[in-house]
């Protein structure tokens, strides 16, 4: 099974007239950016069957700026509220955490995450290591491919590549 890790895209910041942090949109910036990455993507050959995203706005806008390029529906878009910023790794079990029991129950042999720092960071540990004791750096726009062999993971996964946002928009 392939997990590709996402950080959301460029986001506007609150003191721009947003009152929570829920609803920060993905800025000008960040939709080209997106969209530029999703190009790089689809250059590289990756595929998934679904998309899984964070309830929050500057998630479901980053899934939506990459269905729009590989010519998804809405239905491939799937919103996990343990995807939710903070949420999926804040309390133990972390070794069988609800994302991915959540994640777990559609059927899938490559899905797209998009969520948020630290989460990515930590799922990504946790799919690799069995615990959250690793640290890996995602900058806006990051992107990495995880082999697990199913959710949650039996046996620690395979960390085949992490790309940052230039070399998937220099991709494309």
């Amino acid at each position: 099974m392939h997990l590709y890790l996402l950080r959301h895209g460029v986001a506007s910041d609150l003191s721009l007239g947003v009152r929570h942090d829920a609803d920060r949109p993905l800025t000008k910036e960040g939709w080209k950016k997106m969209r530029d990455e999703a190009r790089g993507m689809r250059k590289l050959g990756i595929e998934f069957d679904l998309i899984f995203t964070s309830p929050y706005l500057r998630t479901r806008q980053t899934a939506m700026a990459v269905a729009e390029v590989y010519e998804f529906d809405a239905d491939s878009i799937i919103s996990i509220e343990s995807l939710a910023a903070g949420r999926p790794f804040a309390h133990p079990p972390y070794r069988n955490p609800e994302v991915f029991t959540d994640i777990g129950a559609y059927d899938f042999q490559r899905a797209l995450i998009v969520g948020h720092m630290p989460d990515m960071s930590e799922m990504a540990s946790l799919l690799l290591t069995g615990e959250i004791n690793t640290h890996f750096e995602f900058k806006k726009g990051s992107l990495c491919l995880i082999e697990v062999d199913g959710l949650p993971p039996r046996h620690p996964g395979v960390l085949r590549w992490l790309l940052t946002p230039k070399q998937l928009v220099a991709l494309a």
